[in-house]
């Protein structure tokens, strides 16, 4: 008799929950090379389950070469199926461990990046999305122009004036998938082989990353509590543009103070750069309104993200 625990409570469908169990069965040697299993019937009939679950089940076994067919005889577990099993590695068991961790719901996740995502507004978001995809007009689900729709970038240029200080037309908005894939186009139109950037230290390796794909040379400035130590800025440099988090420097979470933003200014127009703000975290605070951007104090410099 080959048992088969079955649970009708899974997802996981009768076909693929019995193949499962005696393809993995083979693999650690319970069930060896030479044994003969029992007909379809027979075990639809011990496992109470449609004989077409069994034969499914079988035909993927048969397929993947762990059984074979002997006319007359039945069926029987192929040669050379038994894989000896080791030690699963210390990343699965890393994995199970932290698995188990977040089953605690009274843990909290200090993960950098994460809001309270079980305060989401499901209801209001379900309600106003209804709300849209039934008036939405039919041409918006096809291709539509590489800046984005002008009802958004209009309604976002009014959005980031009153809530960052930005001063920008729709016109000179573009809508992309994230901060990666605008650093990518603004490294494409402005870097060349040998371009020297300046970015802040320490910043992720995604970032670096993007610029040097571009042949830029990469100059770090040195982070304190007040985000780039700005009167480190080299004297001897001509970069193509300055990388910066003003309002939350990431990962450190510092914010720029006014003195330095000028500065910076100062400095990118005495060398004749751009300056390209990722305005990360600008809306979490716990006091206080948020800063106003970079980019208010001098439209004409500065590339908003």
């Amino acid at each position: 008799m080959l048992w088969i625990p079955i649970d009708r409570s899974l997802d996981i469908s009768l076909i693929r929950q019995v193949y499962h169990q005696i393809r993995e069965r083979i693999l650690n040697g319970e069930l060896q090379s030479g044994e003969r299993l029992p007909s379809t019937r027979e075990l639809s009939s011990e496992l109470s389950v449609s004989r077409n679950v069994i034969l499914e089940a079988y035909d993927q076994l048969f397929s993947e070469g762990f059984l074979v067919a002997r006319q007359g005889a039945g069926t029987f577990i192929a040669e050379g199926t038994y894989l000896e099993q080791r030690k699963k590695s210390t990343l699965i068991d890393s994995l199970s461990w932290c698995e188990e961790i977040n089953k605690d719901s009274n843990i909290i996740n200090f993960r950098s990046g994460i809001p309270a995502l079980d305060l989401f507004p499901r209801k209001g978001w379900a309600k106003l999305s209804h709300t849209i995809w039934n008036e939405t007009p039919p041409s918006t689900f096809g291709y539509d122009i590489p800046e984005g729709r002008p009802e958004l970038r209009k309604v976002l240029s009014h959005y980031l004036l009153k809530t960052r200080g930005v001063f920008c037309h729709p016109e000179q908005l573009i809508i992309t998938s994230g901060a990666t894939q605008a650093l990518t186009l603004i490294s494409k139109l402005l870097l060349s082989t040998g371009d020297e950037v300046l970015i802040e230290d320490p910043i992720t390796n995604d970032i670096q990353t993007i610029f040097k794909n571009s042949g830029a040379f990469l100059y770090p400035i040195p982070v304190d509590d007040n985000g780039m130590d700005t009167s480190l800025l080299p004297a001897n440099k001509n970069p193509k543009f300055i990388f910066t988090t003003p309002s939350h420097q990431f990962p450190l979470g510092g914010a720029l103070p006014i003195q330095r933003r000028v500065q910076l200014i100062n400095y990118s127009r005495k060398t004749n750069c751009y300056l390209i703000e990722d305005d990360y975290d600008s809306e979490f605070r716990y006091e206080g309104s948020p800063v106003s951007s970079l980019q208010g104090l001098d439209p004409e410099r500065v590339i908003y993200i």
